[in-house]
């Protein structure tokens, strides 16, 4: 009877242990969680998101969470959610003035380039999200170049805050026109794979440093006919 008293007292003791240790350590890695949430909230971009769209802003901030409480990096959570605000910037790309708009195209623009270099695959999957499922600009782009995607963000939700911008439906196709025809000598009919992404024919190398010299070409237009084109093709 002693032994088991005294097994019974290490169990005991043991268990006190544990949860001693145990409790300390949930509260800091939830404490850790609400600190980069907080850090997260503060961001450019995703705080005038919190702002403007709380709903959208719940959705974001609980897969945020989810993702650090799978083991993922801050870096990493944030790019997994950036992916949730396609549709938005959609949105507010209509609605932006012409800086914004520009602005986030040239970004884009970059974020292609960088991609591009790491494979035409990751390339890809950031231009046709709806196709290929996305990419995590988080983990293959570097800081600065996510930073510089997030001050993106911030100006166009900065700046389109009121109705959609008019659109000169005319103007567009005019300016869309010259865009071929300057990039019409380099590429010839293949430019009409820009049309077909999701064909399993499309060469994906080039589907990406098409779509790069697109942006760049419209980027040369002056910023209203610019800025009218990318609304235009964003309403289709």
């Amino acid at each position: 009877m002693r032994k088991a008293t005294f097994i019974l007292i290490i169990i005991v003791i043991l268990g006190a242990i544990g949860y001693r240790f145990y409790t300390p350590s949930t509260d800091s890695r939830q404490h850790a969680q609400q600190q980069a949430l907080a850090q997260f909230s503060a961001l450019p971009g995703y705080r005038l998101l919190k702002q403007q769209e709380p709903q959208l802003w719940q959705e974001v901030s609980e897969s945020f969470m989810h993702s650090l409480a799978a083991g993922h990096s801050q870096q990493q959570a944030i790019g997994e959610v950036r992916g949730q605000l396609t549709e938005l910037v959609n949105l507010r790309i209509v609605k932006a003035d012409d800086r914004a708009v520009t602005g986030y195209i040239a970004v884009a623009v970059q974020e292609m380039q960088a991609l591009n270099k790491i494979s035409a695959e990751s390339c890809y999957r950031f231009l046709y999200p709806q196709v290929s499922g996305g990419v995590n600009i988080g983990e293959l782009l570097s800081p600065q170049m996510n930073q510089v995607d997030e001050e993106a963000l911030e100006q166009l939700f900065l700046h389109s805050q009121g109705g959609d911008r008019p659109r000169d439906i005319a103007a567009a196709h005019n300016a869309l026109n010259d865009v071929v025809k300057r990039l019409y000598p380099q590429w010839g009919n293949q430019l009409q794979q820009l049309n077909q992404p999701e064909d399993l024919a499309t060469d994906h190398q080039k589907l990406c440093v098409m779509s790069i010299d697109l942006y760049r070409t419209i980027l040369t237009l002056p910023q209203p006919k610019a800025a009218n084109l990318i609304r235009q093709m964003v309403v289709g």
